[in-house]
């Protein structure tokens, strides 16, 4: 099989981790990039030796020729980026949270299936050794009935007025806000652990809403989208989960716990290592499977080596291999629990998770 060329649309994620996880892997040819600055494009796609950069993103798909399109950019972008890459014959990978609501979701994911077109979630925080061994140990009954998870986060990003200017982020009508940022990935990680969920409980917050001044900013905003969240998740008959993430913080925690009638699992920020803990007995450490180990290199972003299985999964996957998982299924209910939580923060109740099914059933 000949490598797969591939383009980048947007240049913060998409240069600091996707760029380098596709240029290392013999598999792939990166061959364009764009974001809406055109010079600042030109001259990145330079630094990284990237044929073509460029300033709007339409123009890249009309004039480069290539197999597969991330789109690694503000979440309103998204659905229209991915409908046109579809639609013009490439394969898809799209970064969390797929889309503004579940709808657009639903449409990606049944046109990338109409067409026949590979299709993939950029959920690597799957992937994290302690979170995969996690999920299968649970899944072969290690700590028993799976009956709680519990996943806390603590965020230096909006702590003080200049520690951020006011982006996307903050900005609730182009998809901003810690819910979409990392309670998609959080999302997630209940649904390989707990199933389905079925309904959730949610309060969304901007507990800090100033955004600068600072150097590259220097009128002050006002966000519009949560700094923090808590999400209540049933899922099935029992189980629950709890997310609690708070982007005011001064300074970053992270805690993953899976407690079972037999047992609990913990990891923390990193997803590294992993403990089993047992009723009257002292954690104990958990040996990795060397299957799911990682080798980052020295310097990296924690997220280039997880990147790195999502990247070989794509290209088996469009190489005619095992179907693309995490895939716009994932997306699908990930967005529909982001949903329910987003109702229900504002109407203060209990809200279902309605998931749309695949256009045809």
């Amino acid at each position: 099989m000949s490598r797969i060329r591939v383009a980048i649309l947007g240049t913060s994620f998409g240069r600091l981790v996707q760029a380098v996880g596709f240029q290392r892997h013999p598999g792939f040819e990166l061959v364009a990039i764009a974001d809406s600055d055109t010079a600042k494009t030109g001259r990145l796609a330079a630094e990284l030796g990237i044929p073509h950069g460029f300033g709007d993103w339409r123009k890249l798909l009309d004039q480069v020729a290539c197999e597969l399109v991330s789109v690694v950019t503000p979440v309103d972008l998204h659905h229209p980026m991915v409908m046109a890459a579809l639609t013009s014959g490439r394969h898809v990978l799209c970064e969390k949270p797929a889309a503004m609501h579940r709808f657009q979701a639903a449409e990606m994911r049944d046109t990338a299936k109409r067409l026949g077109r590979v299709a993939g979630m950029n959920h690597e925080f799957r992937f994290l050794p302690a979170r995969r061994t996690a999920v299968e140990m649970v899944r072969a009954g290690a700590i028993g009935v799976p009956r709680r998870v519990e996943i806390l986060g603590r965020y230096p990003i909006w702590n003080r007025p200049e520690s951020r200017g006011m982006t996307w982020l903050s900005d609730a009508r182009r998809g901003g806000g810690i819910l979409g940022a990392l309670a998609s990935h959080h999302s997630d990680c209940v649904r390989t652990l707990l199933g389905e969920p079925r309904a959730v409980t949610a309060s969304l917050r901007v507990s800090q809403p100033s955004r600068g001044p600072t150097a590259a900013q220097p009128e002050p905003a006002t966000a519009t989208a949560d700094d923090a969240c808590t999400l209540l998740i049933e899922c099935g008959a029992s189980a629950t989960a709890l997310i609690d993430l708070d982007a005011t913080a001064p300074y970053r925690w992270e805690r993953y716990e899976v407690h079972g009638s037999e047992g609990s699992l913990r990891w923390d920020d990193g997803g590294v290592a992993l403990w089993r803990i047992t009723p009257g007995r002292e954690p104990e450490a958990v040996a990795i499977p060397a299957g799911f180990a990682l080798a980052p290199r020295e310097g990296d972003p924690q997220l280039i080596a997880p990147f790195g299985v999502i990247a070989q999964r794509l290209h088996d996957a469009i190489g005619g291999g095992p179907a693309m998982e995490p895939s716009l299924d994932d997306a699908v209910a990930v967005q529909s629990i982001l949903d329910a939580a987003r109702e229900s923060s504002v109407a203060g109740t209990r809200i279902a998770v309605e998931a749309p099914s695949p256009a045809g059933v």
